[in-house]
């Protein structure tokens, strides 16, 4: 399944309507996010592996799908404001690679897991709750989907490089 900004924004909705005070508003805020994107976030790297010289045998694997884990927790901003606080946000995510790691498929060990983009934040102007999440959704889904890492490593007896290609 991919990712889509309105899915994503009436999980995240339905998590801090259910909220007692702000402070668990923000916790379900990111907690309904990184279970929309772990469930969801489908994401693709082109392999290319041979076995260690002199055979040098091609690994028959050309496509790697994997996984988004996140992990961690987000602290109220003290914002006053929506520009205020959608920069703390994106200044948490930004600055916490740890945040969003990949889960590579069994047999696959490889290094760097995942560099996430810089994601920004925009006002949307939007005058409903569910519009105004929708954006902020879809600049997240933007700015995961620029991500560009390549990572090395092996599958099996297969040494090789993975390259992003795309997250759905």
């Amino acid at each position: 399944m991919a990712m889509v900004a309105s899915a994503m924004a009436s999980s995240i909705i339905g998590s801090i309507n259910q909220s007692s005070d702000a402070a668990d508003a923000n916790n379900k805020f990111y907690k309904g996010l990184c279970d929309y994107v772990e469930a969801n976030a489908q994401v693709f790297y082109a392999w290319s592996a041979t076995t260690p010289p002199p055979a040098s045998v091609p690994d028959p694997m050309v496509v790697i799908q994997a996984k988004i884990k996140t992990s961690g927790s987000l602290s109220p901003s003290g914002a006053t404001d929506c520009a205020s606080a959608l920069s703390a946000f994106a200044s948490t995510l930004n600055s916490n690679a740890s945040l969003w790691v990949i889960q590579w498929p069994t047999g696959f060990a490889l290094s760097p897991a995942f560099v996430i983009p810089t994601i920004t934040f925009t006002p949307s102007m939007a005058d409903n709750q569910q519009s105004a999440m929708t954006h902020i959704c879809q600049e997240i889904i933007n700015g995961l989907k620029k991500a560009t890492p390549t990572a090395s490593g092996s599958h099996g007896s297969f040494i090789g490089v993975a390259s992003f290609t795309s997250i759905l």
